[in-house]
């Protein structure tokens, strides 16, 4: 992540798209993860909100870009 998430984080606020700089590995939504600084220490513990596949696409993105980013194409409701 960023510097302006990781400050962000430690005060309590949630981590958004916009401030994720990487992925790394491979997880499901719902998997504990961690999430690391820009100088790679271990600030946080969660629970994914995407799945990695997801999270790549997204990251870095603006809170307002996720649903198109996200779409599945041809998807029947």
């Amino acid at each position: 992540m960023d510097a302006g998430a990781a400050r962000a984080l430690r005060e309590g606020k949630s981590l958004l798209p916009a401030g994720v700089v990487r992925v790394a590995g491979r997880f499901d939504r719902g998997d504990a993860v961690v999430v690391r600084d820009p100088g790679g220490l271990e600030i946080a513990r969660g629970l994914a909100a995407y799945s990695s596949m997801d999270a790549e696409r997204i990251c870095g993105r603006r809170s307002a870009e996720l649903e198109s980013l996200l779409a599945t194409v041809g998807a029947t409701r």
